[in-house]
């Protein structure tokens, strides 16, 4: 797939930190995909795993170390302040405490304003309020709502209004890091109905960050399964989820209560205590149950394609599984 016909091609992108004893944890160690039009990709991964590092250095909320984020074929993170700008136009971002998104002294319908008046700045105040409410409508908040401030509305008004923000400028893409983590339980039912919507009316590609593999079925087309900052899996999230190939994506889906696709072998790992990531090798192999000496030696590579898994030793798929 050529660069003009993603939504957003990401390569090569890496980040790191320093470390408590010295030294640099590498957040991010080479994360590449391509978005293309119309799909989404979820991001998954335990804390620690580098999925929010990749949507806050994607987006240009962090400094990545090396890279390419490229939008129309033109890469965010070696553009200037001016042409950033302008990049950004092409996707929103929806992060996971929407109360520290908004300014507080800033009434709902101004911030949802905001990008216009960076944007189009030809816009009278007047059309700034009346995009501003008609995009609130759309996510299903009043112009009296409009009207207040943040701390007058609840989590689930709030991240409405966020979406609202983020679509305000109709991008093609959104970045949604756990959009619904900070909301109860009956609300973020509605916000994820609110983000399927909005996705088929404006025909939207979404990149949702999450750790809540329930959710990403929901949102997602294809699921790229993070470890360590590296990628360890990818692919359809029905074969995904359906098959692992990989033994941290199969302890990640033996967590979920009620998994009733695992593949029943004697190869899937049990979720050993986190000794940290391997110095050398792969760097899963410390809580692995099927480690062998191959790797403590060597980084495994994932194979190219639609379905890849970064493991020296792929688990088996059940019986009856179709090829991958």
């Amino acid at each position: 797939m050529s660069t003009d016909q993603a939504v957003i091609e990401v390569r090569g992108l890496r980040k790191s930190y320093p470390g408590r004893s010295g030294g640099r944890v590498q957040a991010l160690a080479g994360l590449d995909f391509v978005l293309p039009p119309g799909r989404s990709l979820a991001i998954v991964g335990e804390s620690g795993s580098g999925k929010t590092t990749a949507a806050l250095c994607i987006a240009k909320l962090a400094l990545a170390d090396a890279g390419q984020v490229l939008l129309s074929g033109a890469d965010i993170l070696a553009a200037g302040s001016r042409e950033t700008v302008a990049l950004r136009r092409q996707f929103g971002v929806v992060l996971q405490n929407p109360l520290t998104a908004l300014d507080p002294r800033v009434r709902i319908w101004r911030s949802v304003a905001e990008p216009l008046q960076v944007h189009e700045s030809d816009l009278s105040a007047a059309q700034l309020r009346e995009r501003a409410l008609a995009m609130l409508a759309r996510v299903g908040l009043s112009e009296a709502m409009a009207e207040r401030l943040p701390h007058q509305l609840s989590g689930g008004q709030l991240q409405r209004a966020v979406i609202a923000r983020a679509l305000i400028l109709r991008p093609r893409l959104v970045i949604l890091d756990e959009p619904t983590s900070a909301l109860d339980v009956s609300v973020q039912a509605q916000v994820l109905n609110l983000l399927c919507d909005l996705r088929d009316e404006f025909r939207l590609s979404y990149l949702f960050i999450t750790h809540n593999l329930a959710l990403v079925e929901i949102l997602a087309h294809e699921v790229l399964v993070m470890y360590g900052g590296a990628v360890v899996e990818r692919g359809p999230v029905h074969q995904v989820f359906g098959a692992p190939r990989h033994p941290y994506t199969a302890e990640l889906l033996a967590a979920v209560p009620g998994q009733p696709t695992l593949p029943a072998t004697d190869a899937a790992p049990l979720a050993l205590p986190d000794a940290g990531p391997a110095r050398q090798g792969c760097a899963y192999r410390p809580r692995c149950a099927q480690a062998r000496p191959l790797c403590a030696e060597a980084v495994p590579e994932a194979a190219s394609g639609e379905r890849l898994a970064a493991c020296h030793f792929p688990l088996e798929r059940p019986h009856g599984a179709s090829p991958q």
